[in-house]
């Protein structure tokens, strides 16, 4: 990997990780929902709103490195990877339980299975990182 490709890649990934911490400071610093919101599990939510915000941003750098790949080889598997992407981001950024918040939409009780898709997510965006960073 070429070092200008790596400071293009490595300062959306320092910026995308130091904005996780921000959010992750200011949500330890409230609570996170009320008891009759989240019934008696709101750490798992917690935790769930935390695996959802990193995967949208995970997501968007890999985003940001297929359509870069895209610009350079016009390669019709990349339209597939975008399009994939872009499904994944969809997904998390509609689970996240910041963005029910935000529109009022109140959680069920479900425990550590509330978080568990997002953990899967996560370790999927992590392998396509992975893979991108080894063949880019």
């Amino acid at each position: 990997m070429s070092n200008g490709l790596k400071m293009r890649t490595a300062f959306p990934l320092l910026l995308a990780v130091l904005f996780a911490l921000r959010l992750l400071q200011i949500a330890a610093a409230q609570p996170f929902c009320r008891p009759d919101m989240c019934g008696n599990y709101p750490m798992y939510y917690f935790v769930k709103s935390v695996l959802s915000t990193l995967n949208m941003i995970l997501l968007l750098v890999l985003l940001a490195i297929y359509v870069s790949a895209y610009r350079e080889t016009k390669s019709e598997f990349l339209v597939g990877l975008i399009v994939f992407d872009l499904a994944m981001l969809l997904y998390a950024v509609s689970s996240n339980p910041f963005v029910h918040a935000y529109f009022g939409v109140q959680e069920i009780g479900l425990g550590p299975f509330v978080m568990l898709p997002d953990f899967f997510i996560l370790v999927a965006v992590v392998v396509l990182l992975v893979q991108a960073f080894r063949y880019r």
